[in-house]
Formats: structure tokens, sequence, C-alpha cells
């Protein structure tokens, strides 16, 4: 009999496929561009790329405050958990061949090990992920703004905000799907036609969508959570910062933000792509056309950017397989969500 190809086998083979094409596209764009005088300025930033460290941490810490205002009152989870969940939906995300889903999903395991009900963790991670969406939206149009500033109306500015105009109902859109569709419901009764033993092993669907639809209430924790992602964007915004001054190039605020606005939602919109390789190389060059950077200068801040990433990323994503072996705890009951 021929071998049927699941909906499993599709999302392992279309992030591999995404991540090999744009693994292809980001080398052929440093083959392009001098490699020899990428590799020097990346040299020249030497230790100095340590001061990333601390700015990724603030960043994560900033994340993961936001996140944590999304759980139930009387659902303790401690920042310092949160925080280490935000490095590992960062590292699976930045190093493995996944979709930029998978590092939520392992987040959303790992919080149910520690004795998180399944539920409240995948509701969690859910509205946080749509708030965020929103919160780079936002900061996009920032961007746009300050790009404007530099070049005027042009081609770019044109195609960033249609494609600004196709994401904010598609967001609006998955919010109301959230909501009033009994999204995660349905997902399982279509997973349990498709494979029963799935389905039995899946989490309550009715049991995500209440508490979903409870977080979307509680209007204050989504607001609060705004405002912290909003100060993490910020603080991404740092890390350019600190970058183009290693570089020795112009650094201000604005060119600071402008990059991180702009990068951030490329690669939201690129979440199929593991690591978003090319999409960040391509980008950078771009918006660095436009606010007079070189695209040699744009791709050695792209390389800084990968040398921090994997720096940090790696010895988090060893860590988490590691603890990912010790024995999960026992959940405590927890009642589903008025």
């Amino acid at each position: 009999m021929p071998h049927k190809t699941g909906p499993r086998a599709w999302l392992r083979v279309v992030p591999i496929a995404a991540g090999l094409l744009g693994l292809a596209g980001a080398a052929l764009l440093f083959a392009r561009h001098h490699p020899a005088r990428i590799l020097d300025l990346v040299a020249f930033a030497g230790f100095g790329m340590l001061w990333l460290v601390p700015v990724r941490v603030i960043v994560m810490v900033l994340n993961a405050q936001g996140w944590r205002a999304l759980f139930p009152r009387g659902q303790t989870v401690s920042l310092s958990l949160l925080t280490w969940m935000a490095f590992v939906r960062n590292a699976v995300n930045t190093l493995l061949p996944v979709a930029h889903v998978g590092g939520e999903v392992a987040a959303a395991r790992y919080l149910v090990r520690r004795g998180v009900p399944a539920p409240v963790a995948i509701a969690g991670i859910v509205v946080e992920t749509t708030v965020t969406i929103f919160v780079q939206m936002g900061f996009a149009i920032l961007g746009i703004g300050l790009l404007l500033s530099y070049m005027g109306s042009a081609p770019l500015i044109q195609r960033l905000w249609w494609g600004l105009a196709i994401a904010l109902p598609a967001g609006l859109i998955f919010v109301f799907l959230q909501c009033r569709s009994r999204l995660f419901a349905r997902l399982q009764r279509a997973l349990g036609r498709l494979n029963s033993q799935l389905a039995a092993e899946a989490t309550d669907g009715a049991a995500v969508d209440d508490a979903i639809v409870s977080l979307y209430r509680r209007i204050d924790a989504l607001v609060y959570c705004a405002l912290w992602q909003a100060l993490s964007l910020a603080g991404g915004a740092g890390e350019f910062w600190v970058i183009l001054h290693l570089l020795h190039q112009q650094a201000s605020v604005r060119l600071a933000v402008l990059l991180e606005s702009l990068v951030q939602a490329l690669q939201s919109a690129a979440f199929m792509v593991p690591g978003t390789l090319g999409v960040q190389e391509g980008g950078l060059i771009a918006i660095g056309a436009a606010t007079g950077l070189s695209a040699d200068t744009a791709l050695a801040i792209s390389a800084v950017r990968r040398v921090r990433q994997i720096g940090i990323s790696l010895p988090v994503l060893l860590l988490w397989l590691r603890a990912s072996r010790v024995p999960p705890a026992h959940p405590h009951p927890h009642p589903r969500p008025e």
C-alpha cells in the first residue's frame, strides 16, 4: 500500500524545506557582498559582543513579566521559571528545524511537567503570543513612520503598509476564532477523525477554549501584558543600538527602533522559516539601503545577531533537553475557568 503523508509529516517537512531555502538564500547574500569585509566587521566587534548577553536577559525578563500577567489569579508561576521558558521558546525557534510555534509547544509541555494545568499553560501561551503580535504591529507602524523620515514614500514603504493591511484583519480573525469558534475543541474533534489515539492523548480542547475566553475577559491583564511586551521590544532595539556601536556605525535611537520594529515584523511574517534564515539578512539589507547602511554592514549586523543567538540559545537548548529527562511533577488540580 502507498504510504500516506499525514498532517504531522507535513508539519515537519515544510519548516525543514523553508529552512534549507532560507539558509541557501542567506549564504548567497553573504557570498555576493564581500564576505571577507563582513567577517572583518564581526571580528572587530570581538569580545564586545558579550554586552549583548545582559541586554538579552533584560529582554527575556520583560517578556516573561508580560506573560506572567496572563496566569489566573491563584495560579502562582515564578518569574524565574517564565524567564527560563522565554529563553527555551527562543532557543527552540532559533536552532531547531521547526516553525516559530515549536518553542511555544515546548514551553507548554515543560510548564505542564512542572505542575501547571495544561489548559492554563496552553491558553496563556496562545493569548500572550496573540497580544505580542498586535504589539509588534503597533511597533511596525512606528518603524514605518521612522522609515518615512529617511526616504519618504517609496515602494518598500508601500509593501510594508500592504503587509500590515493584511496582518491586522488576519490577527482580528484569529482572536475571533479563539473566542467564538471553540477552536481547540474543533481541532481535537478533527484530530480524532484523523487519529483516535492522538485525540485521546491530547489536552481537553474545550477546557483550553474556556481558559482562553476567560483570559480575554481580563482586560487589565491584557493591557499589562501588552505594556511589558512593548518594553521587551524596546529592549530589542537596545540590542541593535549596542551592535551598531560595536561595529563603529553611527548609532541612534531612531535607527535602532526602526531596525528592531521592521525586523521583528518580517520575522513574524516568516514564522514558517526556522530561525528566519535568510529573512533577517534580506530584511536588514533592504532596510539598510533605505537608511544609509551598506549591504556589508547590514550583513555584519545580522551576523553579530546570529552569533548572539547561537551563543545563548545553544547552551539553553542543551540544558532544556537535559531538564526534560527529569521525571515530571504531579500536576495540582485546577478548576476550569469560569
